[in-house]
């Protein structure tokens, strides 16, 4: 993922973008390899472009700078990266005049900042926004497809949904994972450790992480995730329960209280 915006370098706004993708893409199996966050900035847009681009990612999602004042330059920032012009793309404006008429402004003047929503790197599709103005983008570069997304979370939200996510479960295919959430209590995390050591050794694929959550009446509370992924639904919940009785075995031998929180699956 690629975050545009000064606001989230300042600490004026937190980047739940990423946080939201992130849970999401990891419910189907697959995972955020990188966020990196930029000034608007058209080098640093570009750079970052083409420094992600250069990890060879299946999809890159970029949010924010859509929009239509001075700083929203992301489309200009890809377009240098990838080495295009920018072109008013018909499809985008005839979006946009559509978002104002369905809102009773049919006659609102089509400015040039409003018009600017409509500038896209050549070669790019814009997507619908049933939320906001600016059309999301589409541009296939590659074997890897960008995604630039306006950065309001509940347009960044809609958008992803309705043709982010559908597309990224077809180059996935059919994977299954399998989660669940364990509460330790009466345990350090430097004594639970080794045993997760032991667990990655025989499944070396899953996902086993422990968060501490500090004493509470003097006794240490960690919380453990773990979570399994692969093609076959029987065999990623057995190996996940699998690793969760060796782990409550192993913790409860050594003096603490584990109790299941959370489980479930994701497809």
């Amino acid at each position: 993922m690629l975050a545009v915006g000064k606001e989230l370098l300042i600490g004026r706004t937190l980047n739940t973008n990423a946080h939201w993708v992130g849970g999401r893409l990891a419910r189907l199996g697959s995972m955020l390899k990188e966020v990196t966050t930029t000034d608007d900035d058209l080098q640093e847009i570009s750079d970052a472009l083409r420094a992600s681009l250069a990890r060879s990612p299946d999809f890159l999602i970029v949010v924010g700078g859509l929009g239509p004042t001075p700083d929203d330059m992301t489309l200009k920032g890809l377009a240098v990266g990838l080495g295009v012009e920018l072109e008013e793309n018909p499809q985008a404006l005839s979006l946009i005049k559509e978002h104002y008429a369905e809102r009773g402004m049919s006659g609102v003047e089509l400015t040039p900042a409003r018009k600017k929503m409509a500038v896209l790197p050549v070669g790019a599709e814009p997507i619908l926004n049933v939320e906001g103005t600016a059309p999301g983008v589409r541009i296939a570069s590659g074997n890897c497809v960008i995604f630039s997304l306006p950065g309001v979370p509940s347009e960044m939200k809609g958008i992803y949904k309705r043709s982010v996510e559908p597309e990224v479960k077809r180059r996935l295919g059919d994977l299954h994972r399998s989660y669940l959430r364990m509460k330790l209590e009466g345990i350090a995390e430097s004594t639970l450790a080794p045993m997760i050591v032991g667990e990655l050794k025989r499944h070396p694929t899953a996902y086993v992480k422990s968060h501490p959550r500090g004493l509470k009446g003097g006794v240490s509370h960690v919380e453990l995730d773990v979570a399994v992924v692969g093609p076959d639904k029987a065999a990623v919940e057995s190996e996940g329960e699998e690793i969760a009785r060796s782990l409550t075995k192993s913790a409860r031998e050594g003096g603490a209280r584990v109790h299941r929180m959370k489980a479930g699956a994701g497809r």
